[in-house]
């Protein structure tokens, strides 16, 4: 049995090809290319996972706790080495939550080992980890994994606080339990960090500078649609005239009527990008009802699947799976298009 704490960090891969130039740049040495099958199993409390290796006579049980956290953190961890024979039995005896299968390329670099992983279903990761020990402590070592993840271009966007299994899971649609399994919505931890740090209108700068780097989609003669970039579901949009107003009762005729054609034209795209089965379609008018920015009107236009998370604030038992923000332009600029 072997006992050890880690500090890991997990993270989507946009450009794994990239990744790898930087670890060559950065003196890392590919020690391994292995094809894994991990099966998470039910538990009460952290996480149990077998893990089988292609080629290996033996197999690893894994337990281990680490925080539902993005960004780096501290993981304990044991090891249990078995026999490949005893796999099966495990499996027939525990209930399994979930099955990953992925293709890893082990990398190290000094005291860091890092995972470029490819999982069947998910798409590309990368994984650090980094074993802690008398002459590194918990925050070197998470110092040193910000540092990488720096290095390797990796954004707060990308960061992912959740298992390969919970993924899986949640991908299935299965919450089980009673309560929430998986809520992962990575941009709206940016909003709820650094919202009080907002200055001057949000909408009234998004029609200046750049769509792509704005993310506007589309732009009428009165209103434009943006993307949520802290989005309640895939493909969620934000309709807004250009004018600075609250209310929909200060809005012109002409602006009244173009804004909800617009967001008509919004609902034929993202049907067109992602055929939902239906839509929350709305507008939260001053704080009290919940309005993120109360001085400029804009409507919400949410795309909805069976099975998905509700429109907030109704969030027990739902998850959350967020497609990248810059996908969701490209799909939705060309639907409009």
């Amino acid at each position: 049995m072997e006992r050890h704490r880690n500090v890991e960090v997990k993270a989507r891969l946009r450009d794994p090809r990239k990744a790898e130039e930087v670890l060559a740049s950065l003196g890392a040495v590919r020690s391994g290319l292995l094809r894994q099958v991990d099966h998470y199993f039910e538990v009460p409390k952290g996480r149990l996972k077998l893990r089988e290796v292609e080629g290996l006579g033996e197999v690893e049980l894994i337990y281990y706790e680490r925080a539902d956290e993005p960004g780096p953190r501290g993981c304990d961890a044991t090891i249990i080495r078995l026999p490949k024979a005893d796999a099966e039995p495990l499996k027939r005896i525990l209930p399994v939550k979930a099955v990953v299968r992925k293709r890893r390329s082990i990398y190290e670099l000094g005291r860091v080992e890092l995972h470029l992983d490819e999982v069947e279903g998910l798409g590309a990761f990368l994984e650090l980890e980094i074993r802690l020990g008398p002459d590194l402590s918990e925050e070197e070592a998470i110092r040193l994994a910000k540092e990488l993840l720096a290095k390797l271009g990796v954004e707060e966007r990308d960061l992912v606080p959740y298992s390969y299994g919970d993924l899986m899971a949640s991908k299935r649609g299965d919450i089980g339990g009673g309560g929430i399994r998986v809520l992962w919505a990575p941009w709206r931890m940016s909003y709820v960090v650094r919202a009080h740090e907002v200055k001057g209108c949000l909408f009234c700068r998004l029609q200046e500078g750049s769509d792509e780097e704005n993310k506007v989609v589309y732009r009428s003669d009165t209103c434009y649609v943006v993307l949520n970039i802290y989005p309640y579901n895939t493909g969620h949009v934000m309709v807004a005239p250009y004018r600075h107003v609250a209310c929909p009762s200060e809005l012109t005729d002409e602006e009244l009527l173009d804004l909800w054609r617009t967001v008509g034209l919004a609902i034929r795209a993202i049907k067109e990008a992602y055929r939902p089965h239906g839509f929350n379609v709305g507008m939260n008018l001053g704080r009290v009802a919940g309005a993120g920015v109360e001085d400029h009107l804009h409507v919400h236009v949410v795309p909805r699947w069976l099975g998905d998370t509700n429109f907030m604030p109704v969030l027990a038992s739902t998850k959350v799976i967020s497609q990248h923000i810059d996908d969701m332009y490209r799909a939705l600029k060309e639907a409009f298009a």
